[in-house]
């Protein structure tokens, strides 16, 4: 995973624009907290057949600047497929025009984090039709709780070596 330093927001087109074999992430998560971020890319690196395999490449740098690799993949890491699956019940927010509502800070409070999701392939919830979508999201939102939950049960997966 070719990718620059995640320390900070201002970076994360730099995961979205990432590749591993000429190929973008289909999703891409990321948390930056004060001292260190970590940038996700899940990759298709399927048959011309098959969706699966899937590869995730992780990014972890510390606030020193230091940053370090790890992979994993659906074929090594049974826990990869079902927090994928979970994305689909993630509940989307409710667009307020401007002036419907008063307006809310995505900033990442002092001490904590902010998370960040994009996906290629999405679909409208009434019909077939697709779309792509990014939220932004700080503590305690659907996002952060699928996060934490998902870094959670990935933690086991983790290995130096590409799959």
């Amino acid at each position: 995973m070719a990718a620059p330093c995640l320390a900070d927001e201002d970076d994360w087109p730099v995961l979205k624009g990432a590749r591993v074999e000429n190929r973008p992430p289909a999703v891409a998560f990321a948390v930056y907290r004060s001292h260190r971020s970590t940038g996700f890319g899940v990759y298709r690196m399927q048959r011309p057949d098959a969706l699966k395999p899937y590869l995730l490449a992780r990014r972890v740098e510390a606030q020193s600047g230091r940053a370090e690799i790890s992979w994993t993949s659906s074929e090594t890491c049974p826990q990869l497929e079902p927090a994928l699956a979970e994305l689909a019940r993630l509940p989307t927010p409710v667009i307020a025009p401007p002036g419907t509502a008063p307006l809310g800070d995505l900033k990442r409070p002092p001490n904590g984090s902010s998370y960040f999701l994009w996906a290629t392939d999405a679909r409208w919830s009434a019909g077939d039709s697709a779309a792509g979508m990014e939220l932004r999201a700080v503590d305690h939102s659907p996002v952060a709780t699928w996060t934490e939950k998902t870094l959670k049960s990935l933690e086991p997966c983790w290995g130096p070596t590409r799959p």
